[in-house]
């Protein structure tokens, strides 16, 4: 059985903390402009919203998938414990798989015609729930490993 590596423990924890600091930052940034066009699409008002500010959630939203993509990049570049393996690559899966849920909503945003793709939209918010909860068990059980 290989060798526990403490000091690689230890950075595969600080990539881990970075990724998820960063994932939260980013998703604090881009919360209003997401609460702003989903009030206007709950409430059918997409139209009203000024040509500038439509373009700006789009550019939000797509420097939110820019910033998980190069999450998920470090993830799958991080060496974990042999231990951590099969946690941590069902984490880098998850991750990666969020993203791309994260671009399909952005995907959604057409600014040409100021409109949303409802379908694209829809299924980007359920399957962002779904990847986030399986992130969540993950770094819960990476967290929770005797390590």
């Amino acid at each position: 059985m290989p060798k526990f590596n403490p000091k690689q423990a230890q950075m595969y924890v600080q990539t881990l903390q970075n990724v998820l600091t960063n994932t939260e930052d980013t998703a604090t940034r881009v919360t209003p402009f997401f609460t702003k066009l989903d009030d206007a699409k709950e409430a059918g008002k997409i139209a009203e919203i000024p040509a500038a500010e439509f373009a700006e959630i789009k550019a939000e939203f797509e420097d939110a998938v820019a910033s998980y993509q190069a999450n998920a990049a470090k993830l799958n570049a991080a060496s974990a414990p042999v231990r951590l393996l099969g946690v941590h690559k069902s984490l880098a899966s998850a991750y990666a798989k969020y993203a791309d849920a994260t671009q399909l909503m952005a995907d959604a945003v057409v600014v040409s015609d100021q409109s949303v793709a409802d379908d694209k939209y829809a299924q980007s918010e359920e399957e962002q729930g779904i990847y986030l909860e399986k992130i969540h068990a993950a770094v819960a059980k990476i967290m929770n490993a005797n390590m």
